[in-house]
Formats: C-alpha cells, structure tokens, sequence
C-alpha cells in the first residue's frame, strides 16, 4: 500500500508569543503543495514496524533508526492501537529536510494514517482525536498533515486548526531549496522582539489575505499580504534566504516568501509556461528548483 505525504507552504506566519515549554506560539496560514514523499507499507512477519529509507535527494543522511519520526509515529499506534503484527515501512525521501515544508511532520502523519489503511482501522470521530493527541506529541506540524483540508489556519503551537475553504485554484509555485537546512530552533529565538500592537495589525493582514484568497482574487491583490515574521530572524542562514528571494522576485515571480523556519523560498507565477522559463533561469544556481503549485 502507498501513502504519498505532501510538503507544504507557510502563507502566512506570524510568532505571537512562547509558552513555558519553550514552544512558540504562532498564527499561520498552512497550504499542502503537490512534491511527496512516499511511504509504501506491507504486512511481514514479526510483531513490530521496521524502516527503509530511500533518499532520492541524496543531499544529506536521514538515520532509519528509533529517533527517526515514522519508526517514532509507528510505535505510538502500535501502542495506542495494540497492533500485533509486523509492518515493514518504506521511506522514498522526495521532500528537503530542514527547509521548512514539512517534510517530517508529514511522513509522520501519512504514517498514522497509513497504518489506519493498511490493518482497516475505522477512524470514528474518537480515533481521529487519538492519532491528533499522537501527531501533537510528535511535532507541532503534524496534525495540519492529518487533515483532509488543503488550507488551514492555526494557531496555537500549529495544532489548532481551521480548514480554510478556497474555492478556486492558487497560481502556479516556483518554489526553490538552497542546499542547505536551517535550524528550526535557532531560528525562532533569534527573531527580535515586537510590540503587541505590531502582532495585532499582523493578524489583521492575516484575516484580509484569507479573504481575498476565499474570494478567488489575482495574486497581485494578495501576493503583498503573505508574510513570515521568521524571515526577520538574526541569523547568518537568512541572509541566504534573502538572497534567494531577491533572486526569484527578479525573475518576476510574486508574492515571494520562506516557508516556515525556512530555508526554502516560493512565490507564484501566472501560468506554467511562465513558470518553466523561471525555472530555466534558475538553473545557473546550485540549488533544487520545483515547478508545482497548492492542492486544490
């Protein structure tokens, strides 16, 4: 059986606060774009899940060891869900780690409901609700990924969620990995502090581009609405992120941004056509360029 595990974009991030655990609390807009990971899953012999990974980036080693998040989401269903039966679980690695789309987060997900599929597990309302308690545990990003919706806002440390209905199509995405992660911790703590007032006007700009995007409006009326507060965070990483955006917007791509806690950078183009001669040009930089676009 195959899972596929989608990336995804952050259209909007702002951080509003840290709680005690050291979790920043954050107000975002999650979008699910079409570039997969790849889980395919057999029953075996044995009573536990086992891990292979296929890395078709081969940019940086992924251990298929017990920290690993699909080996770590597969014990928390055998335990929540009591399975008694081996699963032998096989990772195609599609999406770059450390750039911000979510990668992790989502083979954790597809494999919570992977498994579900796989040993035709009813998922009522109440297992639903277990696999979100396990997703949270997991990583903050995980329960968007176990949502059927393609848009959600969330706030929270990005587990409370709200399906965002956007009836008609985003543009095309350019979207581009620089080679490189960036820490995700790091890179939190390093954003400089702001005024309460300051983070309001943000949710304010935040409640309008979810309007505009709901109303089917062109990128030009929404594009200078996204945001990511991490974007501003005092590390030697972002001024190679800022560089590759000043880059994409000067190939004409709109609306140009970093996904979560970076370092991949996206915008929109108007057409596949257009997009493809982006990608062309982009061509000149070492860095891992996708031409793909949100769901729905």
């Amino acid at each position: 059986m195959k899972q596929q595990c989608p990336a995804k974009v952050n259209l909007f991030l702002e951080v509003t606060g840290r709680r005690k655990s050291g979790y920043h609390t954050l107000a975002t807009l999650f979008a699910k774009i079409n570039i997969y990971d790849v889980l395919d899953m057999e029953v075996v012999n044995g009573g536990k899940p086992t891990l292979e990974i296929v890395d078709e980036l081969g940019t940086m080693p992924l251990s298929a060891g017990p920290d690993n998040l699909v080996l770590r989401a597969a014990r928390a269903f055998y335990r929540e869900f009591r399975v008694g039966v081996g699963v032998k679980i096989v990772l195609t690695k599609r999406i770059p780690m450390g750039a911000g789309l979510g990668g992790g987060s989502s083979d954790a997900a597809g494999t919570l409901l992977g498994l579900a599929r796989l040993l035709q597990i009813n998922l009522t309302a109440a297992k639903k609700k277990k696999l979100h308690d396990i997703g949270v545990k997991l990583g903050a990003d995980v329960p968007f990924f176990l949502k059927d919706a393609n848009f959600c806002r969330a706030t929270g440390i990005g587990d409370r969620l709200k399906p965002i209905n956007i009836a008609k199509s985003l543009p095309f995405m350019v979207l581009v990995w620089p080679g490189f992660p960036s820490p995700t911790g790091p890179v939190f703590t390093a954003v400089p502090p702001r005024r309460r007032s300051e983070i309001l006007t943000r949710l304010t700009q935040l409640g309008k581009l979810i309007r505009r995007l709901k109303s089917g409006r062109p990128v030009e009326e929404w594009g200078g609405l996204l945001f990511n507060r991490l974007e501003q965070a005092d590390l030697p990483v972002m001024k190679e992120v800022a560089q590759a955006r000043r880059i994409l917007e000067s190939a004409g791509v709109k609306g140009v941004r970093m996904s979560g806690s970076g370092s991949s950078v996206y915008g929109f183009v108007g057409s596949h056509a257009e997009g493809a001669r982006v990608v062309r040009r982009l061509q000149a930089y070492p860095w891992k360029v996708y031409l793909t676009s949100c769901h729905g």
